[in-house]
């Protein structure tokens, strides 16, 4: 599940000075708070796996939030990238597979924007394997851009080959995969920025 990379190694400097900051949006940074909340109410410690964690910028704020965050990237140049922006922290090479992360210590998984470059089919294998993995009570939210018909369609990424969802088709995903879905978001960035819709759904692990 390394998809992406290549693309990215060559566009991470590219990355960092079009995105500085850690959120695009105000509904962005009220999903990843109302997430840290929950990670907080669980009572299984304060470790949060940031899954595709780009150039750091939201590892680093929840860690000022006080929480332990195991971020992880498969390309190297954002990771790269990560380590000068936040030398503070510690980044790890790995993909959605999360081989090297202890998924049983953790008390919540962040995936922002990193699984809309799996096929539908390996994201559901991935929702299954951090289900097996994440202990029951564990909090998850997955971020992606969305569609508005029901589904999952291709869209062309800049970077890598990228897949859009439907809230309710990732919503089944995760609730297949073991997951209860607590609440969610969709919404419409402001023009020019974005261009497709967005979805943020937070879930716990059954």
């Amino acid at each position: 599940m390394t998809a992406g990379q290549p693309g990215y190694d060559a566009m991470a400097q590219t990355y960092a000075d079009l995105f500085p900051e850690a959120f695009h949006s105000p509904v962005e940074r009220a999903a990843v708070d109302a997430f840290a909340e929950h990670v907080r109410g669980t009572g299984l410690g304060q470790t949060i796996v940031d899954v595709g964690c780009g150039t750091g910028h939201v590892a680093a704020y929840l860690t000022d939030a006080g929480f332990t965050v195991s971020a992880v990237d498969p390309s190297a140049g954002m990771l790269d990238q990560a380590r000068l922006s936040h030398p503070d922290l510690t980044f790890a090479q790995d993909d959605a597979s999360l081989r090297s992360v202890d998924l049983d210590a953790a008390a919540g998984v962040l995936a922002r924007f990193s699984l809309i470059h799996l096929t539908p089919d390996e994201v559901r294998v991935c929702l299954h394997d951090w289900a097996s993995r994440l202990r029951p009570g564990s909090m998850l939210l997955v971020a992606g851009q969305s569609t508005d018909d029901p589904g999952v369609e291709e869209f062309d990424h800049a970077v890598a080959r990228a897949w859009r969802w439907h809230p309710d088709t990732i919503a089944g995903a995760l609730a297949d995969a073991g997951f209860d879905e607590l609440w969610r978001t969709a919404s419409r960035p402001a023009a020019g920025f974005h261009r497709f819709p967005e979805f943020h759904v937070c879930a716990s692990r059954r």
